[in-house]
């Protein structure tokens, strides 16, 4: 990895359509790479996601208009996901992808009402496919809803496919950022362990390996999220919409938060959670599947969100990231991407200006 960060003023023209401009150099142009473990951003022509809340940008706006009971508050800010934002000139992954690949397709653009999944019922038409485009990620949730964010996902690759916007033989980039909600339920439904956890996503990948060709898949790491609430507690005013009253939104989210004994058992489970992941990731690793056009790579993202300012937790509940945190996670995966992962440091310390990396011309992203 030979680039490095940049938060200088030169930038550089993008063409039309472009919605980030970064100091960073374009890359040279190449041919399109025939192995999976030779690509770079510029490669990259759909970006696609499976998540939860925290991927659909629920909150990440915070509050409209000093207005908490509002459409325009409680809504997913998914141009703005870290992971699948695409609106313009906001910092998240596929914008800095999409600086290098000036055809990328799949980032999310706008706002919508927020979503949700009720355990193994996610209720259909909460999709808005011009809004949404390739991200499936669902409020609420779990790993048992994987199959229902694919369905959606799937149809609307095919959709692409008969466009003519995609072709199947082009590379795509899958971030998978799921667990959370199986974490905060663990207490209390024994379907949300980290066995049954696993089994659920080792499925979805291999449903992603038999329907979505030439694909990196990036599985992302659960954070310490019982520490939000701790982190949290300093700041009432902060935390609480209406004056004179103490309703937190959070104290209505994620049930097994709410007491020392639940936070620590969430404590002791999430490393459970993570090897279950990467158990998943090590089988697809194997010469058995690893090939030139599917691979699978985990990111532990072992973020410190003690280290966290309020700002960059969303006011609407003080539990989801705010658009702050969001920019910031998009800095630091992209970062991250360019690693080995025994390369990641051990403790991810939140840097309002943290620096964009820049790639250079022999960087490619880490398949193993």
């Amino acid at each position: 990895m030979g680039g490095g960060g940049n938060n200088g003023n030169n930038t550089y023209p993008v063409p039309p359509g472009v919605p980030l401009a970064i100091p960073c150099p374009p890359l040279p142009p190449r041919p399109t790479p025939k192995r999976v473990s030779d690509l770079r951003a510029d490669d990259i022509r759909a970006v696609i996601g499976i998540g939860d809340s925290v991927m659909a940008g629920f909150g990440a706006d915070g509050i409209q208009n000093q207005r908490f009971i509002s459409m325009s508050t409680l809504h997913e800010a998914r141009g703005v996901s870290f992971a699948m934002g695409g609106d313009q000139g906001v910092v998240t992954l596929p914008n800095l992808i999409h600086y290098y690949s000036h055809q990328l397709i799949g980032p999310s653009v706008g706002d919508q009402v927020f979503t949700v999944c009720f355990g193994e019922f996610c209720p259909l038409g909460q999709y808005k496919p011009e809004i949404d485009q390739l991200n499936g990620a669902q409020s609420g949730a779990r790993s048992m809803d994987i199959n229902h964010e694919l369905d959606y996902l799937l149809d609307q690759l095919d959709a692409a496919y008969k466009a003519k916007k995609l072709a199947r033989t082009d590379w795509k980039l899958l971030t998978f950022f799921m667990g959370s909600n199986d974490l905060c339920h663990a207490c209390a439904v024994n379907t949300s362990m980290p066995d049954p956890f696993g089994i659920d996503v080792q499925q979805a990948m291999e449903r992603i390996r038999m329907n979505i060709p030439n694909v990196l898949v990036q599985v992302i790491g659960l954070l310490r999220i019982d520490e939000i609430f701790v982190d949290t507690q300093a700041y009432p005013t902060y935390c609480r919409p209406f004056k004179q009253k103490n309703f937190v939104l959070h104290d209505h989210e994620c049930m097994c938060a709410h007491s020392v004994a639940n936070r620590t058992l969430m404590a002791n489970l999430m490393p459970q959670f993570n090897a279950k992941l990467q158990s998943v990731v090590n089988f697809y690793q194997g010469p058995m599947y690893s090939n030139d056009t599917f691979a699978v790579v985990f990111h532990p993202l072992p973020v410190n969100i003690l280290s966290f300012p309020i700002q960059a937790i969303s006011n609407v509940d003080c539990f989801h990231p705010s658009a702050l945190a969001h920019a910031w996670f998009s800095k630091v995966l992209w970062k991250l991407m360019y690693k080995p992962a025994a390369q990641t440091p051990q403790a991810l310390n939140f840097q309002a200006q943290e620096p964009i990396y820049c790639p250079t011309e022999d960087d490619r992203f880490q398949v193993a």
